[in-house]
């Protein structure tokens, strides 16, 4: 990722985002000893995929815009870039869910319902939909349903490089706001209207229309414009040279602010939690460490963190296939076993996929879609599309 620029510690950034929704996934059972600030804030740990979203979003204005809000690069270049970069591992994360989801579903339903149900789940997933159907969007490999939230943001961002030309640079401060606020509009409707009649809503709530609002693209696309509003400032201010300081002071008032609301716990809705509320917070952070971050920044620079974040993508998604087989050993491991098993096991299966799947297959995908990808530019065959 460079541009003029190392953005190594957005990289690293993303290995500890990662690593907050494992240890919320299963390090809540071991820390009921510690205070209520750190089970809070653990318990917060599916917050980090807005993170993730806002990071997204500035990622690829950083790596496909240019100052005047314009696309670098063509369409088909683009979407083959994305489909090379999230499909093999998102497969290979497939096939390694299938035989816990299929054992799951048979022993819930019988072979005939779960047949039927399977072959349904399995469509939806690998065509990247399950996010649109509530129901599905946790049924295979539960952390799936935000690359499939990912896919929709992909597919339009050519089409918002379009529009964002139009925008007067002025204007960024209330487009920003504009968008945090579209973002906080689904949670606060549903704790105001409360459609699913839940006394109460937290992380262990389950509704057809609470899963809508967490679940849904349209719902997290705010967060992702403000990503993608934030980088092309970002893109516009380096061009011009007008960076005034490291952005040690953002980042860390970012990271403080995230961490604060963590903490918080219960005391903020979850929804609001959930959803939107801490883009603003994720922005400081994003826009910060590619200032450079001050020490925060230095930090998640190192080549240790930053080989750790490229494989976080892996780590995201691998951790339910790993859970669910130290799952099998959970009568003979205690909690603590449990989760330094999975810590022990996931970390280095997402360096490995990393290595020998995502990497390697990144390149022959790029290169199976060049023929379609020259088509559309009338270039010849042997060019190869540019990509984050």
């Amino acid at each position: 990722m460079s541009r003029g620029g190392s953005l190594d510690a957005l990289t690293g950034l993303r290995f500890f985002a990662a690593l907050h929704v494992v240890l919320f996934h299963f390090a809540r059972p071991v820390l009921d000893p510690a205070p209520e600030w750190l089970r809070s804030l653990v318990g917060s740990g599916y917050s980090a995929v807005g993170v993730f979203f806002v990071l997204s979003g500035f990622v690829l204005a950083w790596n496909y815009l240019d100052t005047d809000g314009r696309m670098e690069t063509g369409t088909r270049a683009f979407l083959a870039a994305r489909v090379a970069r999230v499909y093999p591992v998102y497969l290979l994360t497939f096939l390694l869910s299938a035989p816990p989801t299929m054992l799951a579903s048979v022993v819930d339903n019988g072979w005939k319902v779960a047949a039927m149900k399977l072959a349904v789940a399995a469509v939806a997933t690998l065509a990247l939909l399950q996010a649109w159907m509530p129901r599905l969007a946790l049924y295979w490999n539960p952390p799936g349903w935000s690359v499939a939230v990912e896919a929709f943001f992909y597919a339009l961002f050519p089409r918002l490089a379009r529009w964002l030309p139009r925008l007067r640079p002025s204007w960024m401060p209330g487009v920003l706001a504009g968008l945090w606020i579209l973002g906080l509009a689904p949670p606060l409707l549903y704790l105001v209207l409360r459609p699913d009649g839940l006394d109460t809503v937290d992380v262990h709530s389950w509704g057809t229309w609470l899963a809508l609002m967490k679940f849904t693209p349209l719902t997290r696309l705010p967060e992702f414009l403000f990503g993608v509003v934030l980088g092309w400032c970002f893109v516009r201010e380096r061009a011009a040279g007008e960076a005034k300081g490291s952005g040690g002071a953002l980042a860390l008032l970012g990271a403080a602010l995230l961490m604060a609301a963590g903490a918080a716990g219960e005391r903020i809705p979850y929804p609001l939690m959930h959803n939107a509320l801490l883009a603003p917070a994720s922005g400081l952070l994003v826009y910060g460490l590619a200032r450079g971050g001050g020490w925060l920044g230095w930090g998640l620079s190192r080549p240790s963190v930053v080989r750790l974040g490229a494989a976080s993508y892996a780590l995201y998604l691998l951790q339910f296939p790993v859970g669910e087989a130290v799952a099998k050993l959970e009568p003979w491991l205690s909690s603590w076993g449990k989760l330094g098993l999975v810590l022990l096991l996931v970390i280095p299966a997402s360096l490995l996929a990393h290595h020998f799947v995502e990497t390697p297959l990144r390149s022959r995908v790029r290169k199976r879609l060049q023929p379609w990808v020259a088509a559309e530019a009338g270039t010849p065959r042997t060019s190869v599309a540019p990509g984050a």
